[in-house]
């Protein structure tokens, strides 16, 4: 009772899942179960006709870009501007593990290559 009034809770370790008369208890697979119902639940298909001819008519268009600055789009960066960047930005929401900010240990997964942004 004390850990949950000071904030620190000990993580819930999950047991199954029950997928109608089905119980899940393997985690992988639990884990697939949960992604294969977000995506389900998540995909167009559940969209009104209006909306989905919506949306294939906005996804044809094509962005304009209009900048007179000078900057470039859709171009490849190096590891090193990546972190200048992330260094040089705020943090505005809580990652996956409580924490605000992109520690060292985090960003040295992402090895030396190069990254393309993709916008549409």
């Amino acid at each position: 009772m004390i850990n949950k009034i000071s904030g620190k809770q000990s993580p819930a370790e999950v047991k199954h899942l029950q997928v109608g008369d089905k119980e899940i208890t393997a985690v992988a697979d639990i884990v697939d179960t949960l992604a294969e119902s977000f995506s389900d639940i998540s995909s167009n298909k559940h969209y009104s006709l209006k909306f989905q001819l919506h949306i294939a008519h906005a996804e044809r268009q094509t962005p304009k870009f209009n900048s007179h600055n000078m900057e470039t789009y859709n171009t490849p960066f190096s590891i090193d501007e990546l972190l200048d960047a992330l260094s040089s930005s705020n943090d505005s929401a809580v990652g996956p593990d409580d924490n605000y900010s992109l520690s060292d240990a985090e960003t040295s997964s992402f090895g030396s290559s190069q990254y393309t942004p993709q916008y549409p």
